[in-house]
This record gives C-alpha cells, structure tokens and sequence, in this order.
C-alpha cells in the first residue's frame, strides 16, 4: 500500500515539472544506396491506384535525412528529401520496397534494428511524425496508442458524444490507521490532485469548455469518419500515464497534463475550433 501511495505522489511530481527528457531515440535514416535517384519515381501507378494504396499506410516519418513511409504490410519505402510539397505520400509509393521493420504500440524497429519512437516521455507525438497508425498528425498531443477492453464492459463504460475535458478519478482508498505512514501519504496525494484538478477545471471554463470527472473506468468516444474507440482511463495514453484528456464529437481526442500550465493553449483552441 506504501509503495502504491508513494508511487502515486511521484507521478504528481513529474507531471508537475515543466522540463521534458526525451526518450532514447535513433533515427532511421534513408540510405542513398538504396534510394540513388535525385527526385522520386513518378506515374508508376495511376491515380486510382495510388488512392487505394495509401489506405495502405501505416506511418510517414520526416527529418532532414529523408523521408520513410512504413507500409502496413511491414514493407518501407523512402526517399532522400523531405519537403512533402504536392502529393508527397503519392510519390512515396510509387518507390521500391528497400527494406522491411516492426511495428509496435510505440516505436518502430527497421530493419537494422534501429528504434524510432512515437511520443517522448510526456506523451507527446515527435514532430518528425507526419502520419501514425494510419491517422494523419494534425496535433502533437493527439491520442494515438491507449489501451481497450478485449470485451465491451457496459457497466463500467461512459459514452461521450459532446465536447469535454474529461478529468480522471483517481482510485478511493481507506484505511483502517487513518494516521498511518501509508495514509498520510494518500491524502496528500489527493490534496494535491484535488488543487490541481480544480485549477484545470477553471483553466477549461474560461475556453467554455464543459468539465466531466470520469466516474467509469472506460470511455467510449466517436472520432473521425465516424470511427468509435474505448480508451482505458487506468492504461497508459500515448505510453504515458494521462490523468485527463480533451474531446470533441468526430475528433481524436488531446492528451491533456493535469498541471493547467503545462498545456499548450493554441493547441487547445486550434483543436477546439
């Protein structure tokens, strides 16, 4: 019980703190023995087919040393440029296959066992990614990788379909020596999450937005093209511990930092509008 409470109050402090450690990350590069040609390869397919290969993508990686599109098949394509002017991901497919990767919940492995990460370690998208999982990057803060239940639990599930900042409980505890080492701790851990809680909650008022304090574990939220997806508010978001996030009807919804001054404003109002 100690270590939970304690763990509980660590995870308060780190959220707290405004400096970000990035994540080890290797960047896998576009050798130019494999990719040699100066611009890309271009009417290999018509335009139909180009259409029906893009719901083929799996990723779109792009950093100064060229660009990579991961293939859901595990195929990877690239080329040594990275404007991404016109139909970039277009072109891209119209390249060979020069090698093939892993993919997992939150990095890719290519093929010569190089590890490119999706978010650091506040569950931030890294700006080289311009498409995850399919779904193009809109905003760094978008929830791409969360965990669901392998079966729908309707008594414990919440289904939201208007715009909210949704607050996550966290767990109620009691103990029997209210004046013990382990449940000092708690309720100061809770003292802090409920000031913390309630400066967020007036933070999103000012912007109009209405508030909800998760009583569910789960959540049921309708996102693009009509897509529903049931988060896991106990399981990591973006591999990372998340005590609430921002949605709005038809939209992925944001990763947002209990700390209210931790969070980017304009890019809470870009996705709000």
């Amino acid at each position: 019980m100690k270590k939970l409470s304690l763990l509980f109050i660590y995870i308060l402090i780190l959220n707290s703190c405004k400096e970000e450690k990035p994540q080890k990350k290797i960047t896998t590069t576009v050798k130019k023995d494999t990719v040699n040609a100066p611009s890309l390869e271009k009417n290999r397919f018509s335009e139909a087919e180009i259409e029906e290969k893009k719901k083929e993508v799996n990723h779109l990686f792009v950093a100064n040393g060229g660009s990579i599109l991961y293939m859901k098949n595990g195929d990877l394509k690239g080329a040594a440029r990275f404007d991404t002017d016109g139909d970039f991901v277009g072109e891209l497919l119209q390249m060979d296959t020069y090698g093939k990767y892993k993919d997992h919940d939150n990095y890719v492995i290519g093929q010569h066992g190089d590890t490119t990460y999706f978010f650091n370690e506040s569950g931030r998208i890294t700006s080289d990614w311009e498409i995850l999982k399919g779904v193009s990057v809109e905003n760094e803060m978008q929830v791409m990788s969360f965990i669901s239940p392998i079966n729908e639990i309707a008594n414990d599930t919440e289904i939201i379909n208007t715009t909210k900042l949704i607050i996550f409980r966290p767990e109620i505890k009691t103990f029997s020596n209210e004046d013990s080492p382990e449940a000092e701790a708690y309720f100061t851990a809770m003292d802090d999450w409920n000031y913390y809680s309630h400066e967020l909650n007036e933070y999103f008022r000012k912007m109009k937005v209405e508030i909800l304090y998760a009583k569910k574990r789960y959540l049921k939220l309708e996102i693009e093209e009509g897509k529903k997806i049931t988060i896991d508010t106990k399981g990591p978001i973006n591999n990372y511990h998340a005590h609430c996030i921002l949605y709005k009807k038809n939209k992925r919804p944001l990763l947002v930092y209990l700390l209210a001054g931790d969070n980017e404003e304009s890019e809470i109002r870009n996705y709000l509008n």
